[in-house]
Order: C-alpha cells, then sequence, then structure tokens
C-alpha cells in the first residue's frame, strides 16, 4: 500500500553527501533576496517626499514618468515601440507593475505605440487623451484594450485644473471638444498641461505647432515654468521665441533620437531656447533626464 507521507520524503529529501551544499546555496539564496528586498527599501523610501519626473530616452519619440512622494507613476505618451517596457522596468519594480494616469497626447504612433504596450503588460487606473483618434491600428488597440479593462476615461476638452496628490495638473489645450471635428494636423490639438509642485513647476507641450502656441500666448494663461518639454522634438514649426518668453524656462528637455531623419531639434529651436537663457538637455546626448522636486528645489542627473 502506497504511504504518500513517506513518498514525500523521499522526493524531497536532500542526499547526505550534498547536505552542506544544498545547505550554503539554500543560504545564499535567502541572502541574496535579503539584498534585493533591502535595495528596493532603500531605493523607494529615501526622500520619499520628492517627485520624479524623469524624461525617458526612447528614441524618435516622446515619453515621460512622473513618480510622485507617494509612488503613484503618471505616464505621458509611451514612445515609438514596445522598448518603453525596458525602460520602465529601470524605475518601475516588476511586482508593482501600475501607472495611475496615463497621457496620450495626441495619437501619432512615436507617442502613442508605446502605450498600447504598456495598457497591455500594466495595470491602468486612468487614462486622459483628447479625443481626437486617427484610423490606425494602434489607436484602434489603444481605444479597445481602455474598454476591455474598464480603465476610467477622460477626454480633454477645455481648461481645467485636476490635482493629484500635492501635485496640481494644469490642462491648457485643447480649449474645446475635438471628437467630432476634422483636424489636419494631429500635432495643433496636442494636449499642453503644466504640473506644478509648490514652487516647482513642468511644462509638456507634446507635438504643439505655432498655431497652438499663438493661441495659447493669447489665452492668457500663466504658462511660466521651471522646465519646458520642447514641443516636436526640437521642430522648426514649433518653439516660438514669443511663446518661451510667456514660458520663460530654466531648463528645456529635448525628446529627441540620434541622427533622425528629421534633422530635430532644429538650429531655429535652439536659438531661440538660448536667447531666452534656458539650460537645454536631449535626450540623444544625456539618456534618461531625471529632475527630483521636493517642491522647493530641482536637482538633476542623467543616466544612459
Amino acid at each position: 500500500m502506497l504511504n504518500l507521507k513517506e513518498e514525500l520524503k523521499k522526493a524531497f529529501r536532500v542526499p547526505k553527501r550534498c547536505g552542506i551544499k544544498w545547505s550554503i546555496w539554500i543560504i545564499a539564496g535567502l541572502f541574496f533576496a535579503n539584498l534585493v528586498l533591502v535595495g528596493y527599501f532603500v531605493v523607494f523610501s529615501v526622500n520619499n517626499n520628492d517627485l520624479k519626473v524623469i524624461f525617458l530616452d526612447v528614441g524618435q519619440g516622446d515619453s515621460i514618468l512622473i513618480q510622485t512622494a507617494k509612488r503613484q507613476n503618471i505616464l505621458i505618451d509611451g514612445g515609438p515601440d514596445q522598448n518603453i517596457i525596458y525602460k520602465l522596468d529601470k524605475y518601475i519594480p516588476f511586482f508593482q507593475r501600475k501607472i495611475d494616469l496615463m497621457i496620450l497626447t495626441h495619437p501619432d504612433p512615436d507617442h502613442l505605440n508605446g502605450l498600447v504596450a504598456v495598457l497591455r503588460r500594466y495595470k491602468v487606473i486612468q487614462a486622459i487623451d483628447n479625443g481626437n483618434g486617427d484610423a490606425s491600428p494602434a489607436y484602434a488597440e489603444y481605444i479597445n484594450l481602455i474598454q476591455l479593462k474598464n480603465i476610467a476615461r477622460f477626454i480633454i476638452s477645455q481648461p481645467q485644473k485636476i490635482n493629484f496628490e500635492r501635485l496640481s495638473l494644469n490642462f491648457f489645450w485643447p480649449a474645446k471638444n475635438l471628437i467630432s471635428e476634422p483636424i489636419k494636423d494631429d500635432n495643433f490639438a496636442s494636449i499642453i498641461f503644466k504640473i506644478v509642485d509648490d514652487k516647482n513647476s513642468f511644462l509638456f507641450t507634446g507635438d504643439a505647432t505655432e498655431e497652438t502656441e499663438a493661441m495659447l500666448i493669447n489665452s492668457g494663461q500663466n504658462l511660466e515654468a521651471d522646465v519646458l518639454k520642447v514641443g516636436h522634438h526640437g521642430s522648426k514649426y514649433s518653439s516660438m521665441i514669443e511663446f518661451l518668453e510667456k514660458i520663460k524656462p530654466k531648463f528645456a528637455i529635448i525628446s529627441v533620437g540620434a541622427d533622425n531623419k528629421f534633422g530635430h531639434p532644429s538650429l531655429r529651436a535652439i536659438k531661440n531656447l538660448e536667447t531666452v537663457g534656458a539650460k537645454i538637455l536631449r535626450t540623444d546626448e544625456k539618456g534618461d533626464i531625471i529632475f527630483t522636486s521636493d517642491g522647493q528645489q530641482l536637482k538633476i542627473k542623467t543616466q544612459k
């Protein structure tokens, strides 16, 4: 008659001659696991009141990860492909794959495609976009995944303010409902908004065009910001001097791929940024560009 208790003992018995070796491996494994956990809690507990704004190097595209004081994750755009997953793995532990707020500035593939990959693999709580889609398979998949996973979706159709923990998210554009309005240029409808962390502020402009910039200049909105995500990767069709003078940025971040076929950033955009006194930082040169804010001061580091 089969004795289940004895059979289990046999199955899991470690041979005597291997006992010491197995014990060493088990102790080493436990020690390594402990180091990993300690390292995680050190990284995510030190300065836990700080805000992190990480301009990710995703090649020719845009993607910004914002980690709040309580370590909630805001993801703005996702770059051109699924490589965004590997970038996020550097900053979000594999056992905490959650995006609390996803923002798609507009549905061009170098902003959208990575978000589709994130929607497939991450738990996403809320999504924001401008409601103006296109006929691409990637956009259809974006909408399908949001519906399939019952993700709360909000459309920006007017200037509004959203509070997120201690942060203030001030949406300036679009200033009207674009869902049923034909748009010749997706860039024109890019969501433009500012995040304010007490005395520090960040302005995100997607691929804003000169036409959009002109409308914002005349809108009466307070566009001043310490850090500017330069519009349209430094294209010659964005970053008018009049617009930059309204922002008065101390730092200008250009998200751009090395030796890209578009010639981004343009000499015109660089000259205009230099004229207003902004320090220019480029992802093709610096890699990931990381700002840390305690609400009073800004610290910067870069990581290839």
